[in-house]
């Protein structure tokens, strides 16, 4: 047999591949013992070379995204033994880029949870989908540089069904970080009924696993009004009373308010904080543990200036306030530079809130809105 045959009939080896998977499985270890994945609130203050790191995490994300994507359409090309012969050693390569990418982006995403304000159901699937559909592309590697030196196409299935697998609830996972981001409702707010129906059913049958009963806050009393002095009555004489005089009635209790009534805050205020701040300051993200999604949590504040978030008739001394009216590149501007702006009618809407005392029982038919925001008003309600 000439020795090109024999040279053909070699196993081919696969040094560089098993350096490179063992290299990015003792990191990943060491990196989840470094940095262990939290679900509450840290105890202690991250150093800025953590956060600097965090927070490439959804720069960095699209590395392991776009090579793992790519690498279902090789994988499938390689199903067959002639493919795998062609693509296989693409394949392996593709995989290694995209198991580095996730390691990286899974570390960093831990490290930009030491930021804090990163708690609820969407954070904990989001974290514990991305280190499971992590380890599970790392298990796969090895398989598959296995399985190539074995040249058994039986393990290279088994790898498949694994790394499909494992991508499959890394993409589940994004999805959750996409939640975080940009709210529930992001992804299927427009979607057909068809296939809303099932997503949302499924969405929340994932989330009830692993969401803790929501704690409100103690409501803060809202600020009374001095009372005012009634002008005396002038005495009267009453006649005399004879068994034949009726009893006076009982005075007509005031009616309660109908249980469709319009509040100022839930149907005017609480719109625009929605759509302007509480994607980082709602019910699954608190950035600086503030969250404006309740008038409870509002007026409670965060970690600056806790109860001074927002001081009922001082809307100049509110903490709310005084991020959203100062000066667009200022470190403590809300919402910050490239992200959607509150108008100059939401601010001063804001604002005319808290100087009439920031009231969560106020009624929209009995508020006198100033009439240059009645438009902003109308808007807003009909919306």
């Amino acid at each position: 047999m000439p020795s090109s045959a024999r040279d053909n009939d070699e196993p081919k080896s696969y040094t560089a591949a098993w350096i490179a998977a063992l290299l990015l499985i003792v990191a990943f270890v060491i990196g989840l013992l470094i940095y262990p994945p939290l679900y509450d609130a840290p105890k202690h203050e991250p150093s800025s070379f953590t956060l600097f790191i965090g927070r490439f995490h959804p720069i960095i994300l699209h590395l392991p995204v776009g090579a793992l994507g790519l690498l279902c359409l090789f994988e499938l090309i390689c199903s067959t033994r002639r493919g795998e012969e062609k693509y296989g050693e693409a394949s392996l390569l593709i995989l290694v880029v995209g198991a580095a990418g996730a390691v990286m982006v899974v570390m960093a995403g831990i490290m930009l949870s030491r930021e804090g304000g990163y708690v609820g159901g969407n954070f904990t699937l989001h974290q514990t989908m991305g280190i499971l559909g992590t380890v599970g592309v790392l298990l796969a590697l090895v398989v598959r540089i296995v399985a190539m030196g074995r040249e058994s196409m039986e393990l290279l299935n088994a790898y498949r069904a694994l790394y499909f697998i494992s991508f499959g609830i890394m993409g589940l996972g994004a999805h959750f970080g996409g939640n975080i981001s940009h709210g529930n409702k992001f992804l299927t707010e427009h979607a057909p009924a068809f296939i809303k129906g099932p997503m949302v059913g499924m969405e929340k049958w994932m989330l009830s696993f692993v969401e803790k009963p929501k704690a409100e806050p103690e409501p803060k009393p809202e600020p009374k009004a001095e009372p005012k002095a009634e002008p005396k009555a002038e005495p009267r004489t009453e006649p005399p009373t004879t068994p034949n005089t009726p009893p006076t009635p009982a005075p007509t209790p005031t009616a309660a308010p109908a249980s469709g009534e319009k509040l100022v805050f839930q149907h005017v205020i609480l719109p625009v904080l929605t759509a302007k701040c509480n994607k980082c300051h709602g019910e699954e993200k608190q950035k600086g543990d503030l969250r404006l999604d309740t008038l409870e949590w509002a007026m409670k504040g965060g970690k600056e200036g806790a109860d001074k978030n927002i001081i009922p008739g001082k809307p100049d001394d509110s903490i709310t306030i005084q991020s959203i009216v100062s000066p667009i590149d200022a470190d403590e501007h809300m919402p910050p530079e490239g992200k959607d702006q509150l108008t100059p009618e939401e601010i001063a809407l804001l604002k005319w809130w808290v100087q009439q005392g920031a009231s969560g029982t106020q009624k929209v038919s009995d508020a006198t809105f100033p009439a240059e925001l009645k438009a902003t008003v109308d808007g807003i309600l009909k919306g």
